[in-house]
């Protein structure tokens, strides 16, 4: 990823983020969502938004996926008054799901270590 990229990624994610919290009201919308990261294409014709809400309810999650998919005209007009860029990326949201897939490995290996203390001790006695 390029410098140029990168920054405006950044860029994005934290006007977004701002715009979502601040301008956007839309029932569908938990009170908790985040952007937690923006992948932009190389040539900056995309940008593949992800986000996360508070809680882990899928419905909130599926929600807030269609609130904000239909707000990215919106989004996008007010991204252009906030940031100077030559041409704004086609928003395209998804869901974060790092959190829940680190929480599943984490109790992995809370697994694992439970059963190789288990297996130490019969060794032991």
């Amino acid at each position: 990823m390029t410098h140029k990229v990168a920054r405006a990624s950044v860029t994005i994610q934290r006007e977004l983020g701002q715009i979502i919290s601040n301008d956007l009201s839309d029932p569908r919308l938990p009170e908790m969502v985040s952007v937690t990261r923006v992948d932009l294409a190389p040539d900056l014709s995309m940008a593949r938004v992800f986000i996360s809400v508070g809680g882990d309810d899928d419905e909130d999650m599926k929600n807030a996926l269609e609130a904000l998919q239909s707000a990215a005209g919106r989004l996008t007009h007010e991204l252009e008054s906030r940031i100077r860029i030559r041409r704004l990326p086609r928003l395209i949201f998804a869901a974060d799901d790092r959190i829940a897939r680190g929480d599943d490995l984490s109790q992995i290996i809370d697994r694992v270590l439970d059963e190789d203390r288990r297996l130490r001790t019969r060794r032991n006695s």
